[in-house]
């Protein structure tokens, strides 16, 4: 990926506040959509490296803008995932007995991606304050 391809932090920010990738309840029913939507929404993370490279770090306000932007998607994915839970919660009281499994599985995984938003989350941070070291992080 070269310098082109990087959004900017506003741009991040606005892409988890969009409303274009909705967690739709047909979403959250559909695995592969589920997880290619919250793929798309972890592209921050994926990136930091990157990112901070691209950052002046010796910027309270650039630093600052790049954890804004972090945090809007945490709470962006943190919304979308307690969505679909709920989503598959109410899906299970409808569900027959022959579907239940598969129901209950599919909950089960949406359910673990607040474990790994966990760690993705203590990853970036850890990340962010190693070359940033401003009280904001604390």
């Amino acid at each position: 990926m070269d310098r082109g391809d990087l959004a900017t932090i506003n741009e991040l920010a606005q892409r988890a506040r969009a409303t274009d990738v909705e967690m739709s309840e047909s979403t959250c029913l559909n695995l592969s959509k589920f997880k290619a939507v919250l793929r798309q929404l972890r592209k921050v993370d994926d990136n930091i490296m990157l990112r901070l490279n691209n950052t002046n770090t010796a910027s309270r306000e650039d630093c600052l803008a790049l954890f804004n932007a972090l945090q809007t998607t945490y709470l962006r994915r943190s919304k979308d995932i307690d969505t679909c839970v709920a989503v598959l919660d109410r899906k299970l009281s409808d569900t027959d007995h022959g579907r239940l499994f598969s129901v209950r599985a599919q909950r089960d995984w949406v359910a673990n991606e607040r474990s790994v938003e966990s760690i993705i989350r203590r990853r970036s941070l850890d990340v962010l304050g190693s070359r940033c070291q401003f009280d904001f992080l604390e």
